[in-house]
This record gives C-alpha cells, sequence and structure tokens, in this order.
C-alpha cells in the first residue's frame, strides 16, 4: 500500500511586513508569457465612443422599440441593414412582436408598451460597436444584442451615420 503525505495548505496572506514563505520543490514555469495580442489595441470600458457610434446604436434600438409596439413596419429598417442581415434581423424582432402582440393604442393605456430601460455601447475594434438594450413590458424584462458596423464604401444609410446593422439577437 502506498503512504500518502498531507502537508499543509500554504497561507493565502503573508504576515504584514514579511515575505511568503519558500515553497520548496516550486519553480515558476518555463514558459515564456506571451506579450500583447497582434493587432489594434482594443479599447477600454471607459474610452469615449467614437463618433457616431453611441448614437447609432440609440437611433437603431429607438427604431426596433418602434417596430415592437407596433408603430413602425419592420420593413423600414432595410436600409439601416446589410442586405444579407436583414431577413435574420427581421426575424428576431418578428418573434418577439408576436408574443407581445397588442394593438398600440390598448398597450398605451393599459401601460404595456414596450420601453428601453437602458443601453450599453461598445466599440471591440474600431469601426464595430456592439450595444446590449434591456427592454421592459410591464413587469417583464428581457435584453437585445445589435452590432453595428461602419460602413464608409458603398450608400452608408443618413439616419445611422454609415453605420448598418449586422446582428440582432432578442434573448
Amino acid at each position: 500500500m502506498a503512504s500518502v503525505v498531507v502537508r499543509a495548505a500554504p497561507p493565502l496572506d503573508p504576515p504584514v511586513g514579511a515575505a511568503p514563505p519558500a515553497m520548496p520543490g516550486l519553480d515558476e514555469l518555463p514558459l515564456p508569457w506571451p506579450g500583447p495580442p497582434p493587432g489594434p489595441p482594443l479599447r477600454r470600458p471607459g474610452d469615449p465612443h467614437p463618433p457616431g457610434a453611441h448614437a447609432a446604436c440609440r437611433r437603431f434600438a429607438g427604431l426596433c422599440v418602434e417596430v415592437l409596439n407596433g408603430y413602425r413596419p419592420a420593413s423600414q429598417l432595410r436600409p439601416l441593414t446589410h442586405p444579407h442581415r436583414f431577413a435574420d434581423v427581421t426575424d428576431q424582432l418578428m418573434r418577439r412582436a408576436v408574443r407581445i402582440r397588442m394593438r398600440p393604442a390598448e398597450a398605451a393605456r393599459q401601460g404595456r408598451l414596450v420601453r428601453a430601460r437602458r443601453l450599453l455601447v461598445t466599440e471591440p475594434l474600431p469601426g464595430i460597436a456592439e450595444a446590449v438594450l434591456v427592454l421592459e413590458q410591464g413587469e417583464t424584462a428581457w435584453a437585445m444584442a445589435i452590432r453595428l458596423e461602419h460602413d464608409p464604401a458603398g450608400q452608408p444609410p443618413p439616419q445611422l451615420q454609415g453605420w448598418r446593422c449586422m446582428l440582432l439577437q432578442v434573448v
């Protein structure tokens, strides 16, 4: 039968003013620590948003809320959405709209309109804006994720200052 050696756990914090005890037999790993990833540096959360990114996300989110409330047809999002992604974006919105279907006047009287509670926008890379929108209807809340990409070439939509929706996910 093999014997088992039980050792005391090392202290988590050294005593104040003392160096941590040396652990015999434990050396540093001989692996080099990689530097920062190649490419442009990632934006920090406190960095200001590029011109137009936050406003474009806020505008697109507001249009989506109008679609959910029935004040705007989803087809009006077509010029603001990438042509290959339009069907996916409207499918996500329409699935939620079917679940909350109520005439806007009736919803307003009952206080059941969909409202944006909070919008958070980040730009992980230049020209890409990602937003999370918290929506509420009465006591129900859910989230919507939006990804916009800046499209300087071609026909940029003036409503979003050249930003186009590439992804919309309703959770």
